[in-house]
């Protein structure tokens, strides 16, 4: 007997991405908008919605978690018609309108906690505002990373037109898309290990570094601009 298949947990695939294209495509056609809403892109929205605020933590929202589910679903569904398929991926755009939008309702739900609450009941030990810009930039930047690095993995051959240099930034992209199990950033033991990877010198690996760092400053600049639109990838 042969082996099961496993099913696949993801939950926002290639299927997601057409659908929502897809969607904004047939407004001439509301039974089938409807069809493609319940099928494809209202589970993903459902699910996308419930990690945001599972990892959040949005404690200052006065609401229960179905409640803030449905609302951020709904956020978002209004906004389907503001995807451009030009500018990026819908998972990246519909992620961080959700986290704009999370951020925003738990900075109004903490600025109507300092007006009504007694001063006693507040922590004046605690810098609340910094505590969830330090988090929302935290965030922003692992987005971000993400983002930069799945554009250069999709556009390596068009960066870099030699296999040495392509094989270089394939090591060095690794480290940054396992960068949660690396301990320290060492610029050191890090050309080291991309040395060991490649087997190339430390020149090789200097030249590449440029160009993907130029890359990111790019994109970074342009990520800043689009806080309530698009990843510019």
């Amino acid at each position: 007997m042969g082996r099961k298949k496993k099913k696949s947990n993801r939950y926002w695939t290639k299927i997601t991405e057409y659908s929502v294209s897809a969607y904004n495509r047939s407004e001439d056609n509301q039974v089938l908008k409807e069809k493609i809403y319940r099928r494809f892109i209202f589970p993903a929205f459902m699910k996308l919605a419930e990690n945001l605020i599972n990892k959040m933590k949005c404690e200052y929202i006065d609401s229960t978690f179905r409640d803030l589910q449905t609302d951020l679903v709904t956020y978002l569904t209004i906004r389907l018609d503001k995807f451009n398929p030009n500018a990026g991926k819908a998972y990246s755009y519909y992620t961080r309108t959700a986290f704009n939008y999370l951020i925003a309702e738990n900075q109004k739900g903490y600025s109507k906690l300092k007006k009504t609450a007694e001063p006693v009941n507040i922590d004046d030990q605690r810098n609340v505002m910094i505590e969830m810009h330090n988090t929302e930039m935290q965030d922003t930047l692992k987005y971000f990373m993400d983002a930069y690095v799945s554009y250069c993995y999709e556009n390596l051959n068009f960066i870099f037109t030699n296999q040495t240099d392509i094989h270089v930034a394939d090591s060095i992209l690794h480290i940054f898309e396992d960068r949660q199990n690396i301990e320290q950033f060492n610029k050191k033991a890090l050309y080291v290990f991309i040395r060991e990877r490649t087997g190339l010198e430390t020149n090789n690996i200097t030249k590449v570094i440029k160009v993907l760092k130029q890359i990111y400053s790019t994109k970074f600049l342009e990520y800043e601009r689009t806080e309530f639109v698009n990843l510019p990838f």
